[in-house]
């Protein structure tokens, strides 16, 4: 069965420029049946994106996709684009500058904080190279990694934020992976907003992004389940999680089998 860090893979594919024979490799049964299985027990499962679940505790998590999705949303993810409609839906909605533009890039959807020194951009949304474009690009090369070219204008492209997830997972720093989900991914409900604006063309992106929105919501739970048990810390030196594992998945990267990083 497809593990959390291979889902986030296969998600992040799906927002990124990819091959045409990767695509047909990803889209391709069994690869994309357990890419949806991978999401329906993330959706659900108490400990989201914990140990690599049991087939006992694989066997609880039941619950169909249609109990957390439309019924448009399941039918679109259960037939997914194919790469000439994927690079199709890319050019006219993931390009900026368009009448139609729907990029998926945190720092449109995000306003830019006030910063050390005063800027005419503080306080402003709606444009590139903000806060979380500066944090996720220093995060990748702290990882020793490089961001891809053609993210370098928006190294906080979903793409990429996805890919970065699926690494710390495989690495190992699940903690670090939760908490940085739990962050990074609080724009897609503005995004999602976005998304519905283009009507049924767009309902692959919004059920995938419906995922990730409960994922994040799941991982919420959770977590406020843990702090209740065991008044985990918090403030900053929760904040400071993901950057000390920065060093360990660097130190332990070597196998970059990733889809942009």
């Amino acid at each position: 069965m497809m593990e959390s860090d291979e889902m986030f893979a296969v998600l992040s594919a799906c927002f990124a420029p990819v091959e045409r024979d990767e695509w047909a490799q990803l889209t391709a049964q069994p690869v994309w049946a357990g890419f949806l299985d991978a999401a329906r027990r993330a959706l659900q499962d108490d400990d989201a994106l914990g140990e690599p679940a049991s087939p006992i505790s694989r066997a609880r998590m039941r619950c169909p996709l249609q109990d957390f999705l439309s019924a448009g949303e399941v039918k679109a993810l259960f037939a997914p684009p194919t790469y000439d409609e994927k690079r199709a839906f890319a050019a006219r909605h993931f390009t900026g500058g368009l009448p139609d533009s729907a990029v998926p890039v945190e720092s449109l959807y995000a306003t830019w904080s006030n910063g050390a020194l005063p800027s005419p951009f503080s306080r402003c949304a709606g444009m590139y190279q903000g806060d979380s474009a500066r944090y996720m690009k220093d995060l990748v090369e702290r990882m020793g990694m490089d961001v891809p070219p053609q993210f370098a204008a928006c190294p906080d492209h979903l793409a990429l934020e996805l890919d970065l997830a699926a690494v710390l997972l495989r690495s190992g720093a699940r903690d670090a992976a939760r908490q940085f989900l739990s962050e990074r991914l609080a724009w897609l409900t503005a995004y999602r907003m976005r998304l519905l604006t283009l009507g049924a063309d767009a309902g692959f992106y919004i059920g995938l992004v419906d995922v990730l929105v409960g994922i994040r919501t799941q991982l919420a739970s959770g977590a406020d389940a843990v702090e209740a048990r065991a008044g985990r810390r918090a403030g900053t030196e929760a904040e400071t999680e993901v950057e000390a594992k920065a060093e360990v998945v660097a130190a332990s990267n070597t196998n970059r089998s990733h889809t942009c990083i």
